[in-house]
């Protein structure tokens, strides 16, 4: 399993439209939210620095199913474009009052699922199975899909708001203005900012050449097959359930490919979980903790 790369810079997802008459504002999803409590480390057991995670965690907007990278928040390119886009009082009133109600539906369900998966990677990291942890993953896996069912009706109203040239431009701009698609690792449903693929580490421990070759074996023939597929599937579907809420589809219509990605989501949550009980199973308690403290500055 790679070491992810750092998060996309949507750090603030602030979209308060600077225009005459307008407070369009994803208040909830602006600046930097506050930090959910982390659950705590079962006393005993090596622990992962949830201070040092939350230092450094991603932007709100990435917990949502669907990565603003593919999917971007049109409200939030909307922000000083009252007089580019021609916006009349109508218009603007019917944004102001939907930015609001997104807001209220979306923020909640994204602080939920941070606060989710850093309760889930500590229990994990911590020695809980994947048995364990399934009402928790099946909390996490709804929280994600009801964010990203929001932030497509949210999209289809905008493009409803505005007449198809004004949504040309706003969709070209909101375009140009999303942050790079996230690394490969950033499309299972468990970020790896909150939980660090170990086996990169294992090369720095003074671990026996038997537990290297274990796990090794594990990686090449548990691993690394299941798990890639899966990231690059979501990746594609990303993409196609982007395009097609931009096009107009709607979070019913496009239903099937959601219920998909958040399948192939959780599919490849659950191989890195599995994999970590192995890393754990497989080394001392001591060179355990010594992996985390490896692990730990990577994740971001």
């Amino acid at each position: 399993m790679a070491p992810q790369a750092s998060s996309f810079p949507l750090r603030h997802l602030t979209v308060a439209l600077a225009c005459a008459g307008l407070a369009l504002a994803l208040a909830g999803c602006a600046g930097a939210p506050p930090q959910a409590a982390a659950p705590r480390q079962p006393q005993g057991q090596p622990g992962y620095s949830a201070q040092a995670a939350q230092a450094t965690q991603p932007a709100l907007a990435q917990y949502s199913l669907v990565h603003a990278a593919h999917l971007p928040h049109l409200a939030w390119a909307l922000k000083g474009q009252t007089t580019a886009l021609a916006l009349n009082e109508v218009q603007r009133g019917t944004l102001a009052a939907l930015a609001f109600e997104v807001r209220d539906q979306l923020q909640p369900r994204l602080e939920q699922a941070r606060a989710a998966e850093q309760d889930i990677a500590q229990a994990a990291l911590a020695g809980a199975s994947v048995q364990q942890l399934a009402a928790r993953l099946d909390r996490l896996q709804q929280l994600k899909r009801e964010a990203a069912q929001a932030q497509i009706d949210a999209t289809q109203r905008i493009r409803a708001t505005l007449d198809a040239a004004q949504y040309q431009q706003l969709r070209q701009r909101a375009l140009a203005l999303a942050p790079a698609a996230p690394a490969m690792p950033e499309y299972s449903l468990l970020l790896p900012a909150h939980l660090p693929h170990l086996m990169p580490y294992v090369p720095q421990l003074d671990a026996s050449a038997e537990h290297r070759q274990a796990l090794s074996r594990h990686a090449d023939e548990q691993v690394r097959p299941a798990l890639r597929p899966r990231l690059q599937q979501a990746q594609q579907l990303e993409q196609e359930i982007a395009r097609a809420a931009l096009d107009g589809r709607s979070a019913q219509d496009l239903a099937p490919q959601l219920d998909r990605l958040a399948q192939l989501k959780r599919e490849a949550a659950e191989i890195h979980l599995r994999c970590i009980a192995q890393v754990r199973q497989t080394l001392p308690p001591g060179q355990y903790a010594r992996l985390l403290a490896l692990a730990q500055p990577a994740a971001r």
